[in-house]
């Protein structure tokens, strides 16, 4: 029996705990928390109340809470943190919440006295009609007064269109705001400034220059001038000239306050016309569907089914002529004052003014409440002039990462689309570049002079690694138990090379050889030198007849460890290949010498690295070998390194416009604020998982950064010293990368004139 009173104990602690749970409205300003207070006592006195009938009061919560939050975006994380439970949201801004926090309609606001399939209103533009406006003087003149950001009325349906005609250019894809604030002179934008709109914190100042909050609640939903009312304000007294509001607000605002006259204001239509505040049937931005009040997706069935009952029990009991609408009116702001007796003229605090009754969205998601044509308008208002950037990759591992890239830059929202291309190789990849068949790569710096001279591509952003300088220093890293290892006794020892034809795996490397004397290269000789200096190596793409004509000697690539066509392979598929793999190399002791970059051994030992090879190894087991002999630390790399060498660097085809380029580099770059390494999720740009490195990017990097316009061609990226490094050794490799096809013509052109004139003198 005891196990029974247990189980009776449980059941009833849980059901306690069930009915003990509050429920939590946020609210974002201050007279929409004193409305909200005097509901819940007005809640808590009905409870109380002994001779009102349980049945009237079942669905009431016991305990109500208001939470206070500065805006609405703040509110909508306060409900996905569970800290807040329910919030009335605009369409616009419900869509924000649903994508980004998980939430849900519950019921609907109705503005009739029964139910309706759909509850709408519509969208319109009004100004003062002793200042008249037209769409073809709203450009650069016009100050505009927004009722917020990501509201449909006040910003999704009339910015849509006004893109859509090509009235408001698009000036930067992924950044509407700025396309806004460069057609108009000054607004006030309310949630402008929130880290979603505003993700690298440049958007311009005009879009808080007409709003009238103080502190924090300047230009936040908050704002005095945010909302459909306090827009109307914004316009009506003269700071903007135009506002985007619902039909209903002008003739809301007329029956409470004298000094507003619906025959003062007008109606400016999507077709440039002009008519009377009463015609918005016939002149209006679109038809709205109904506020929501919207709730965590996450919350427990029976909770949400709570939440449901309660709001359609309160609409019936203080809705206009509700059984206790005299105690409180649930749709009405007026009389809302606070402790000292201060009166607040703010509309719409809770819900609509206009709301009659709150009625069940019923089988409804928030898709099939807003419809096809709101999605539309969404889609709309990421409006780009480039539909599509096609990556190239050149392995399959890569090919599934770019796929996950083009996943997570869609739940984003991230325009223009990323495609992924599968090239059979580096130099592939380029020529599809070069033709136009591709849009984008990342390339090693020795990569980069190729796809420069050969193909006539062009850097446009690079990797930086930390120090903002976006290079690296090349190190040769051993075994610290080697101890008579030194760059100048590699002879019959084994080297990792992270590749062929790399900055830090071939150009740096063996122009140190060469520099020590340790391989003394005539015409054409390098590759049987290096087959005479080391037993053997890994140095990817060794044997690839791109690189090395003759294919020989084999014992480049014997120390490589990967099994079957995979071995040697110049990308992810061979383990040993990148900077990564070289210190793999070293470590699984296939060689004894590994060509890296100066954070590698940092970034694979002491724990940072969780794949296999690299648990539990140690740092303070590698030393670097210095060019006058010495071994030291591995973390004085600043004064023991081979060589430094720019980043890795993204390049497009020279023919692509500067806006092309920008429009890419915008991609990557907001991007890059959503799946840097640092940024919690499931996605991240500069990491290749546990059985991979650098699939599209090099893991080792900390941020991309973009190329000044001035820089942006091989040679003055590149920079003097490292190209002549690349065109010392092509006289030893015989495969000096012939000019691109542009050059060729150019130069066949100059030899014709030359001919010609040669004749015309002779």
């Amino acid at each position: 029996m005891a196990w029974i009173q247990l189980s009776l104990l449980s059941c009833i602690l849980v059901m306690t705990v069930a009915v003990e749970r509050p429920t939590r409205w946020c609210v974002v300003s201050e007279p929409e928390e004193v409305k909200c207070e005097k509901f819940k006592k007005v809640l808590n006195d009905i409870i109380l109340d002994r001779s009102i009938p349980d049945s009237q009061k079942e669905d009431l919560p016991r305990k109500f809470q208001c939470v206070r939050k500065v805006d609405v975006f703040k509110c909508m994380k306060t409900i996905a943190d569970d800290e807040a439970d329910l919030m009335n949201l605009d369409p616009g801004q419900g869509y924000f919440a649903g994508r980004y926090h998980n939430m849900m309609p519950v019921v609907a606001e109705n503005y009739d006295t029964v139910p309706q399939d759909k509850p709408t209103y519509f969208a319109v533009a009004v100004f003062r009609a002793n200042n008249p406006v037209n769409l073809e003087t709203l450009r650069d003149n016009k100050n505009i007064c927004f009722p917020g950001i990501g509201t449909s009325a006040g910003w999704l349906y009339p910015i849509s269109q006004l893109l859509e005609k090509k009235y408001i250019p698009v000036t930067e894809c992924n950044a509407i705001v700025k396309s806004v604030t460069s057609f108009f002179k000054a607004m006030c934008l309310p949630g402008a400034l929130t880290s979603f709109y505003n993700p690298f914190g440049n958007n311009p100042t005009s879009v808080c220059e007409m709003c009238s909050g103080q502190g924090e609640e300047r230009c936040s939903t908050s704002d005095p001038s945010a909302g459909f009312d306090g827009a109307f304000r914004c316009m009506a007294q003269g700071r903007g000239d135009l506002t985007f509001i619902r039909h209903d607000t002008v003739g809301m605002m007329a029956r409470y306050d004298a000094n507003y006259n619906e025959d003062d204001f007008r109606l400016l239509c999507p077709d440039g016309s002009q008519k009377a505040i009463s015609e918005y049937a016939d002149c209006n931005w679109g038809i709205i569907p109904a506020h929501i009040v919207m709730t965590s997706g996450v919350r427990e069935k029976p909770i949400i089914e709570g939440y449901k009952k309660f709001l359609l029990q309160a609409s019936d009991m203080f809705k206009p002529g509700g059984t206790y609408n005299h105690l409180f009116e649930l749709f009405s702001s007026e009389k809302i004052r606070d402790n000292l007796g201060h009166v607040y003229d703010r509309k719409n605090l809770m819900f609509s003014d206009s709301t009659l009754m709150l009625q069940d969205i019923k089988v409804h998601t928030y898709y099939t409440w807003v419809g096809t044509e709101f999605v539309n308008i969404l889609n709309k208002m990421n409006l780009c002039p480039l539909e599509v950037a096609r990556w190239c990759v050149i392995s399959l591992p890569e090919k599934i990462k770019c796929e996950t890239m083009i996943m997570a830059f869609k739940a984003k929202d991230l325009r223009p689309e990323l495609d992924c291309l599968l090239g059979k190789d580096t130099t592939t990849c380029m020529d599809m570049i070069a033709n136009g068949d591709a849009d984008l790569m990342n390339l090693d710096a020795a990569d980069v002079y190729l796809a420069g001279r050969k193909y006539n591509l062009i850097p446009i952003a690079a990797e930086d690694y930390g120090d903002m300088s976006m290079k690296f220093k090349v190190v040769a890293a051993a075994r610290k138990t080697d101890k008579i290892l030194t760059l100048f006794n590699m002879k019959g020892k084994r080297s990792c090379q992270p590749g062929i034809g790399r900055g830090d795996g071939w150009v740096v490397p063996l122009n140190i050889y060469i520099e020590t004397e340790q391989i003394i290269p005539s015409s054409c000789s390098i590759f049987e030198n290096l087959g005479s200096l080391f037993v053997r190596s890994c140095i990817p793409g060794a044997l690839d007849q791109e690189y090395n004509p003759e294919q020989t000697p084999i014992s480049l690539c014997e120390g490589c460890g990967a099994n079957g066509f995979r071995k040697c392979m110049r990308n992810a598929e061979e383990q040993y290949y990148g900077a990564a793999g070289a210190f793999r190399c070293l470590v699984e002791r296939g060689g004894d010498v590994a060509f890296i970059r100066h954070l590698t051994v940092r970034d694979n030992t002491d724990g940072r690295n969780h794949a296999n090879w690299a648990r539990n190894r140690r740092s303070d087991d590698y030393e670097l070998l210095c060019k006058d002999g010495s071994r030291v630390n591995i973390d004085k790399f600043s004064q023991c390194h081979l060589g430094e060498v720019p980043g890795n660097a993204i390049v497009t085809a020279n023919f692509k416009d500067i806006n092309s380029r920008e429009i890419y580099w915008n991609l990557m770059n907001y991007g890059q604020q959503f799946f840097s390494s640092d940024i919690d999720g499931d996605f991240h740009m500069f990491d290749s998982g546990t059985w991979y490195t650098d699939l599209i990017f090099t893991d080792a990097a900390v941020r991309l950064m973009k190329i000044p316009p001035e820089k942006q061609n091989y040679l003055e990226w590149l920079g003097q010293d490292f190209v002549g490094q690349i065109e010392n050794l092509h006289k030893y490799t015989c495969s000096t990368a012939p000019l691109s096809p542009h050059v060729n013509s150019l130069l066949v052109i100059i030899c014709l004139v030359q001919f010609f004139l040669w004749n015309r003198l002779n």
